[in-house]
């Protein structure tokens, strides 16, 4: 088989779907993958692509409904599709499915997976706009894939709409295994300026506001502000050109120049700086199956989140986590970093429960599941 798979930045090929498109290739199958050379996640490359036979291409995702731009890139890519000739081609995210499919849908059999519909997240016309590109793309595809249960049930009516039979893209057990830095984590937190007694807060993503940047900055500071050389803050990621942050000036030069917010930047280490970390906060208000709380969980750590789509698909309240209202202010995300500060046999039991479901967040469980679905389409 030879598999076309498109996906809109470089960054998340190669940190989300790396290792499927290698297991492929392990295979025998011929593995091709478009995306624009942007690195939105910013870190090394997994692999050596080139040198383990991943033909890798790339094109311009245009970010917006410019017709004559997205004309342009469509056509693009359906010039490359001609020439490589794939069996099956598979798309990851909206924009991404957009783009392809606007020009004309493929004569190859084409599938979807969304990280999340657009279109329930915003209101007014926006939200008009974005339902008629989404379900103009959908219509466009053979089938198309959810992440989690709020997607699914706008779209299961739909009779070619299926859930993917996974913890969202799971994470690598074998990276994110607190068992590992038994005895390193005092070192690490040497080297981090955190001491013993520090209560460590870890956020992992863009720093943009639909995340819920500005929140986890906003109430880090009203924390330290009220108890000082007591937190710290551990910020894992990096801004997005095109999505603001949600800080004021204020804010953002408070946050920049608090010594005890540790700024890590895009790193292939999340596991180790989790390692350190008392809680994972992650306000996020539009996710598709939240990767980062997987790695969380998955190195045992309390999740405070949203009670929005796909975090709530992951945390129950009080009992691997704490969730917060569906749309979190600061002073919540401080009351909640409180309760866990100040209850220590609540964290240790949201933690240990965070761990019993560990094996479920594999990658490789999300990797056979979606080589199963690739074999099945070509079957029929």
């Amino acid at each position: 088989m030879r598999l076309l798979l498109i996906i809109t930045d470089y960054g998340s090929f190669n940190n989300f779907l790396s290792e499927l498109v290698i297991k492929m290739r392990d295979k025998g199958h011929e593995i091709d993958v478009l995306c624009s050379d942007e690195k939105v996640i910013n870190v090394k490359d997994k692999y050596d692509y080139a040198g383990m036979g991943i033909n890798i291409h790339f094109a311009a995702f245009p970010r917006g409904f410019n017709v004559i731009s997205q004309f342009k890139a469509s056509l693009q890519i359906h010039k490359l599709i001609n020439r490589i000739s794939p069996d099956l081609i598979h798309i990851h995210f909206t924009t991404g499915i957009f783009t392809t499919v606007f020009y004309k849908k493929p004569a190859t059999i084409t599938i979807g997976t969304i990280h999340g519909l657009g279109f329930p997240m915003v209101k007014g016309l926006r939200r008009f706009i974005f339902k008629c590109v989404e379900f103009f793309a959908i219509k466009r595809l053979d089938s198309v894939w959810v992440l989690n249960n709020y997607d699914y049930n706008i779209l299961k009516m739909n009779n070619k709409t299926f859930m993917i039979d996974s913890v969202g893209l799971g994470c690598d057990l074998k990276k994110f295994n607190i068992n590992l830095f038994d005895h390193q984590k005092i070192n690490v937190r040497e080297n981090l300026g955190i001491n013993n007694e520090d209560f460590v807060i870890a956020y992992t993503g863009r720093f943009v506001n639909f995340k819920g940047f500005d929140l986890v900055v906003r109430s880090f500071l009203e924390l330290n502000k009220n108890y000082p050389s007591t937190f710290k803050l551990i910020l894992i990621g990096g801004n997005d050109s095109i999505h603001p942050s949600g800080l004021t000036r204020a804010e953002e030069n408070a946050y920049l120049s608090d010594p005890d917010i540790v700024k890590i930047g895009f790193t292939n280490e999340v596991e180790k700086y989790l390692a350190v970390s008392d809680v994972f906060l992650f306000p996020s208000l539009k996710e598709g199956m939240p990767v980062c709380i997987i790695e969380a969980l998955s190195m045992g750590k309390p999740v405070i989140t949203a009670n929005t789509r796909g975090c709530n698909d992951l945390i129950q309240d009080q009992i691997n986590g704490i969730l917060l209202s569906d749309k979190p202010t600061a002073d919540e995300i401080v009351n909640a970093v409180l309760l866990l500060k100040n209850t220590p046999e609540l964290l240790a039991e949201l933690g240990n429960n965070a761990l019993k479901n560990r094996e479920s967040y594999s990658r490789e469980v999300f990797i056979d599941k979606q080589i199963k679905v690739y074999d099945s389409i070509l079957k029929t």
